[in-house]
């Protein structure tokens, strides 16, 4: 079938949480970075849209119990297990940034301020991942339901979906994404100056309502510090990603035997 790539155009401009227009030309700073991502998620369609919300959430549903079949020996592994149900629960399709959303709207200063300028940009890392899954789950909810017309989507219509869609390099780039997340929390749950001033500021934040950021970064930070390194589990999780895009994409049959 013919790819039907300009359903998906990432947004160029976004209204911040003051209700600025930015772009990523705008962006000086990391409290900038934060704006425009959250600017983003506050774009998807399926927030003023009730009906379309229905079918995005489905599709999610439908793409976190993929990534649960798939990954269902990391999931069993005591060594992964924590990390595993972080990624796919608070991250990849699950993590709802409603309330973290609200928080940030009204305290992005205060959590500069209070938080290390690393554990800061860490954190526009998972706003750009979660804003960039919905985006595209977005895009193939689109695809499934209003242009293929399918009423109640397989995975194989979902299949057919992205090969239509050809939001591979996408697809990539969110796997880049969750690798330098991934790394990043690794790197600071391992350096004592940071962590420890990320712990001395859990009062201060909760009490700036902050609880909710801080706590996600805080769980985080726990499923990463009992590993040896992150750098395995990231290597298999991504990896089987990446060669379920490329088998879709190039039409390898069951490309989700991996």
């Amino acid at each position: 079938m013919e790819a039907v790539s300009s359903i998906y155009t990432p947004p160029s401009t976004v209204l911040t949480p003051e209700g600025q227009a930015i772009t990523r030309d705008d962006i000086k700073s990391t409290a900038d970075l934060l704006r425009y991502h959250l600017g983003r998620y506050r774009a998807w369609r399926s927030h003023s849209d009730p009906v379309f919300q229905e079918k995005f959430l489905h599709i999610q549903q439908m793409q976190v119990g993929r990534l649960t079949n798939t990954h269902a020996a990391l999931l069993v592994d005591p060594r992964y297990e924590a990390i595993t149900k972080f990624f796919l629960n608070d991250l990849y399709g699950g993590m709802d940034l409603a309330e973290l959303s609200r928080e940030l709207e009204r305290a992005i200063p205060i959590a500069t301020r209070l938080l290390p300028e690393s554990v800061m940009r860490t954190s526009a890392v998972a706003l750009d991942l979660n804003a960039l899954t919905g985006e595209l789950d977005e895009a193939l909810t689109h695809m499934v339901y209003e242009v293929m017309g399918v009423e109640d989507p397989t995975p194989e219509d979902v299949i057919a979906a992205h090969r239509r869609l050809d939001h591979f390099q996408l697809r990539h780039h969110q796997m880049d994404l969750l690798v330098e997340l991934g790394r990043g929390l690794d790197k600071y749950v391992r350096s004592r100056v940071i962590f420890a001033t990320f712990k001395l500021a859990h009062r201060p934040a909760h009490l700036a309502g902050l609880g909710g950021f801080y706590d996600f970064l805080g769980r985080g930070f726990a499923v990463m510090r009992p590993m040896g390194s992150a750098e395995v589990f990231l290597e298999t999780f991504s990896g089987k990603e990446r060669q379920i895009f490329d088998n879709i994409h190039h039409g390898v049959e069951n490309p989700l035997d991996v």
